[in-house]
């Protein structure tokens, strides 16, 4: 079960910054569109196309994906934050989610391995180790 939860976590899961940020952005912009009455949502299309790039980069460099899971985060955040609604706000929230908790757990992994302690066999009688 615990596998298949890092699985899920793995396919699912944005970097937090990119969930997050893309989040707070497709939040600033729809706020600029609804004091508008819709007016600046070219400007909506223009932020996300341009925020897929950067998003691609971090996902690759950051989070570890493939290329092709890269881009196609990127891809999937950058036109939903590019729609001037807020609904599809969430989905880069809930990634984002989802990969801070994979982060989180890949840390606390790190962190007991680094704390185990690895003994020396004890020696049999007559032998002699050499430092």
């Amino acid at each position: 079960m615990l596998n298949n939860l890092k699985k899920l976590s793995r396919s699912f899961g944005l970097h937090p910054l990119v969930g997050f940020g893309m989040f707070a952005v497709d939040m600033m912009l729809f706020g600029g569109e609804v004091m508008t009455f819709e007016l600046t949502w070219p400007i909506s299309v223009v932020v996300g196309a341009a925020l897929t790039i950067p998003s691609i980069l971090i996902q690759r460099h950051s989070f570890k994906d493939s290329w092709g899971a890269s881009i196609g985060k990127g891809l999937l955040v950058g036109v939903l934050t590019g729609i001037p609604t807020p609904l599809p706000a969430l989905v880069p929230l809930l990634g984002g989610t989802i990969g801070t908790m994979q982060l989180l757990g890949e840390k606390e992994e790190r962190e007991m391995i680094e704390a185990e302690v690895v003994e020396e066999p004890p020696l049999l009688d007559g032998e002699v180790t050499e430092k």
